[in-house]
């Protein structure tokens, strides 16, 4: 098993899921109010059917918030949460009293549950996959089955469940069916993508007003060209709208493209080739402005996926991680970016029974090997140590600060180093490599550490 230790020195394990207790195998993004992430998770909780909860950005705080049970608030929720800035809204795929899931709100604090509506499959679809948007006035989402044609519907809803309105059913062979991401809002359209239907039957990119009306499809995905079978959703940064394939393109790993809002200029960005940049992507992309970021739930160096930026004009695109089975494999849904570090969720992995984790990542890690071949402002000796080792700084630097991580990017060790160096005693470390860092808010140095 192959391990890039630059990268993984800058990815930090914040939750490891275990089931019972706090969930397990989530499917969905997580969302911040700024002080905490809230998210889902599809299966564990006390009842095994899924839980909600929050945590800190550092890791600390974690709450669970509520077990799904079922009829009386849904189960196996596959999506993400909303706020409005009092309550938060979600959906779950199964449950409620048809079976069919349902829509629900929550207070960030887990009271006040709320169960808003309750879906009847072939009246006004269920099942729903993807995530709520809201336009400041309605709810809107998707349900991937049920409706008129039985292939999933597009509805709007108030945040007090009342003034439900089912506003357009798909139909596979004209419009596409089976939608399993979220609706994009310009302000003027909804825009979204059907996992099946269409022409070619691998899917469709459309648009429709909120009404219900003016219904337009963009694009009949046809496979090799363009990408099959998109699972996430699009983003729009005001000119192109962004998305994924889960199959197609060249290698039937899946594609990134981009598309103007009235169907013209498609580009294919990127065909995934499994091994060297992943396959299978199953979330959605972000951007921070400059790059577009993303995950792939198989394919890279250890099969257990990729974490990956690329520029909107296809060029650039970089490999960041290779995820491993250890600490997070198969992510499920999209990246979430403070500024300074990704964050996401893994299906499975980890160390509480292959679970799923829940993650940090900074996208601007140090190349480690850069450093150690052109730095020698900082030297760390003996290394390989086996007893003692020497941490020594060159550099001119003031209330120099050591940090001493591992390969999870946990800190293990911090200290001061008041006289430009410092021995420090190997009896408590366990055995492996670790990362030196010393910086003074300015200047900052690496090195890798080898213990025995």
């Amino acid at each position: 098993m192959l391990i890039s230790t630059s990268s993984y020195a800058q990815y930090t394990i914040l939750l490891n899921f275990a089931g019972t207790t706090n969930g397990e195998s989530p499917h969905g993004d997580l969302i911040s109010d700024g002080t905490f992430f809230y998210g889902m998770t599809y299966e564990g909780g006390t009842n095994d059917i899924g839980t909600i909860f929050k945590i800190m950005h550092d890791g600390t705080g974690y709450a669970k918030l509520l077990d799904f049970t079922g009829a009386t608030n849904g189960m196996y929720p596959s999506g993400s949460l909303i706020s409005d800035g009092t309550f938060l809204y979600g959906m779950t795929k199964w449950g409620g009293s048809n079976g069919n899931g349902n829509i629900f709100k929550i207070m960030p604090d887990g009271t006040g549950f709320i169960q808003l509506f309750e879906f009847a499959l072939n009246v006004n679809g269920g099942y729903p996959l993807g995530s709520l948007i809201s336009d400041g006035t309605f709810l809107y989402g998707m349900t991937q089955n049920g409706g008129t044609n039985t292939g999933g519907t597009i509805f709007k809803i108030m945040p007090d469940g009342t003034g439900f309105v089912k506003i357009f059913d798909f139909s596979s062979g004209i419009s596409g069916n089976g939608p399993k991401g979220s609706l994009t809002f310009d302000g003027t359209f909804l825009y979204g993508m059907t996992e099946l239907g269409g022409t070619n039957n691998l899917g469709t990119i459309f648009k429709i007003m909120p009404d219900g009306t003016g219904y337009s499809k963009l694009l009949d995905f046809a496979g090799a060209t363009n990408g099959s079978l998109p699972y996430g959703s699009l983003i729009y940064d005001g000119t192109f709208l962004y998305g994924m394939t889960l199959l197609g393109g060249i290698n039937d790993f899946g594609t990134i493209f981009k598309i103007m809002p009235d169907g013209t200029g498609y580009s294919n960005l990127l065909d995934f080739a499994g091994t060297s940049n992943g396959r299978y992507p199953l979330g959605s992309l972000i951007s921070d402005g400059t790059f577009l970021y993303g995950a792939t739930t198989l394919g890279g160096t250890n099969s257990y996926g990729t974490i990956f930026k690329i520029m909107p004009d296809g060029t650039n695109f970089e490999k960041l991680l290779d995820l491993v089975f250890l600490t997070g494999a198969y992510p499920w849904g999209s990246l979430f970016s403070d500024g300074t570090f990704l964050y996401g969720l893994t299906e499975q992995g980890g160390t509480s029974g292959g679970k799923g984790v829940l993650f940090k990542y900074s996208p601007e890690a140090l190349d480690i090997d850069e450093l150690l071949m052109n730095n020698n402002e900082l030297l760390v000796y003996p290394n390989p140590a086996s007893d003692n080792f020497t941490i020594s700084i060159n550099a001119v630097m003031k209330n120099a600060q050591v940090e001493i991580c591992n390969v999870f990017g946990e800190k293990v060790y911090s200290t001061v180093l008041n006289n430009k160096q410092e021995t420090i005693n190997t009896k408590q470390f366990s055995s492996g490599i670790y990362f030196v860092k010393v910086s003074d808010g300015e200047k900052l140095f690496t090195k890798k550490l080898i213990l025995e």
